[in-house]
């Protein structure tokens, strides 16, 4: 049996090498947008899941608008901490970009408290007050949710990852997003979460 004796491969990179290697060869059997593809290797390696493949998409230009936004650095916004611990820190220095949570933050817990919001909500709101235009969702669909209707009201966002995960307003925060004209890449429906998130995040990373 595998594994058992020592046999079995240790080196990190050779394992990861040989894991996109299998889930290239895979994905030939999948209508995949090969513009996506090295985002959806990722994806489904993080979730060792096939069925993720057909719902990754770009939306209003967004692999474009997530390339030019990441080659200027900056902050990006995170909605949780584990998303933002998630993203490669080596990655990150290399483009001098910040990924950033203010789920934590003494304002946006006085904001959240004041407007009757959930804290991500306010979040997003302290996050533009500051300028970030980039950002990130694994797990808040209240959050997303905050971000379109202030981009409605005119607030620039260059591009988001949307990947909020749960049965409640996930799967419609993202169909917003997808109509908001703002440049993204989502999954569509209910799934997502801060790991996959993650994944993406990182591979969009490695293409700048």
């Amino acid at each position: 049996m595998d594994g058992i004796g020592g046999n079995y491969e240790r080196k990190p990179l050779s394992i990861e090498e040989r894991s996109f290697e299998i889930i290239r060869n895979a994905l030939s059997c999948y209508a995949v947008d090969e513009s996506l593809i090295d985002v959806t290797v990722r994806v489904v390696h993080a979730g060792a899941d096939f069925s993720l493949a057909n719902l990754i998409e770009a939306k209003n230009g967004g692999l474009e608008a997530a390339r030019g936004a990441l080659s200027r650095g900056g902050v990006l916004y995170c909605d949780v901490e584990m998303l933002k611990s998630g993203i490669s820190r080596e990655e990150c220095a290399r483009l001098n970009l910040e990924p950033k949570s203010y789920i934590h933050d003494e304002e946006v817990g006085r904001s959240s408290s004041e407007l009757g919001v959930t804290r991500a909500m306010a979040s997003v709101d302290r996050a533009l007050e500051l300028g970030v235009r980039m950002f990130a969702f694994g797990n808040a669909p209240t959050a997303l949710f905050r971000l379109v209707e202030r981009a409605r009201e005119g607030a620039r966002v260059d591009f988001v990852c949307g990947m909020p995960v749960g049965f409640v307003g996930a799967a419609d925060s993202k169909e917003a997003l997808a109509s908001s004209g703002i440049p993204s890449i989502l999954m569509k429906g209910p799934r997502g979460g801060s790991g996959l998130c993650a994944a993406c995040v990182n591979a969009l990373l490695r293409m700048v």
